[in-house]
């Protein structure tokens, strides 16, 4: 067992013992600390992606922030004009981004990885729908710029995902295995690991299982690369000097989202906060996925 598996099964007994059960968790409650956890972790673990980019590539950076800010704005009025494709994009760049954070430390086939990632973070996420779609109807039934994302949550359409995706992934971990691509241990803790998803994902609710994940397993995962690389580049470099960097974009990012759902909540701007919730997480998704794809491929 990692760290980072560890966190999750810790953060899963806390909420338990906060929550005495899994039937007490108000939504009002869900949404208050689930933002709470991903504003100041979950956000921070994509800051320094130009810090990152720049280690890798050389580029003006006016050219860089030119493309990321232009790849996120496309993508705004991507959701603008057609919310369910963008909602589909979506699912797809996180599912490449989550397998990939996972196992980017193996080395095997580009092709049959580029694949393997896609699969890993589609199983996550089907999974994911899969136990909660009674749950994502309520939520997205309530309000008017969300209805039309309902089609994507149809419980048969989810369930061929979920049993297939399942299945070829862990049949895919296994191979690592057989081709000695990870060794046993690494394959036990990785199918311990979806086991320890799964029953979380089935237990909690949509919102709670999805950032117990999100900042345990995966931002938390993705800050400990970016350190340790940093770390190896100089070996000087401190848990301060990397704080240190997180901390301008991180503050900016937070606010800016933060005064969005403000004006959302209070009926400034046309759309409902899950929708934008939904919108400045994947606009901010794209680019960083990209980055890192760069990151941990060159």
């Amino acid at each position: 067992m990692n760290l980072f598996t560890f966190i999750y099964i810790v953060g899963v007994f806390i909420i338990l013992n906060l929550f005495q059960g899994f039937t007490n968790i108000s939504l009002e409650n869900q949404l208050i600390y689930s933002s709470i956890l991903i504003l100041l972790i979950g956000i921070p673990h994509g800051a320094i992606d130009h810090v990152l980019f720049f280690k890798k590539r050389e580029m003006p950076k006016l050219k860089f922030y030119s493309i990321y800010l232009g790849l996120s704005i496309i993508f705004v009025v991507l959701w603008h004009i057609l919310p369910t494709i963008s909602l589909v994009f979506f699912l797809l760049i996180s599912a490449f981004h989550f397998g990939e954070s996972q196992f980017a430390d193996v080395l095997f086939n580009k092709i049959y990885r580029f694949t393997f990632y896609f699969f890993w973070g589609l199983c996550l996420l089907s999974s994911l729908m899969y136990y909660n779609t009674t749950e994502l109807h309520e939520i997205t039934s309530f309000f008017d710029d969300t209805i039309i994302l309902e089609k994507i949550y149809d419980k048969e359409k989810i369930g061929i995902f979920f049993y297939s995706t399942n299945f070829i992934t862990i049949l895919s971990i296994i191979a690592l295995f057989l081709k000695n691509k990870i060794d046993k241990d690494r394959l036990l803790s990785e199918l311990f690991l979806l086991f320890l998803i799964h029953i979380t994902f089935f237990l909690f609710p949509f919102i709670i299982g999805f950032t117990l994940y999100f900042v345990a397993l995966h931002s938390l995962k993705v800050m400990n690369d970016e350190f340790k690389y940093l770390k190896k580049e100089n070996i000087n470099f401190t848990i301060f000097n990397f704080l240190k960097l997180l901390a301008p974009y991180s503050i900016l990012s937070i606010f800016g989202t933060t005064l969005l759902l403000f004006l959302s909540y209070y009926n400034y701007i046309p759309y409902s906060i899950p929708f934008l919730a939904i919108v400045i997480i994947s606009v901010i998704t794209l680019p960083h996925a990209i980055v890192m794809n760069i990151f941990y491929n060159e």
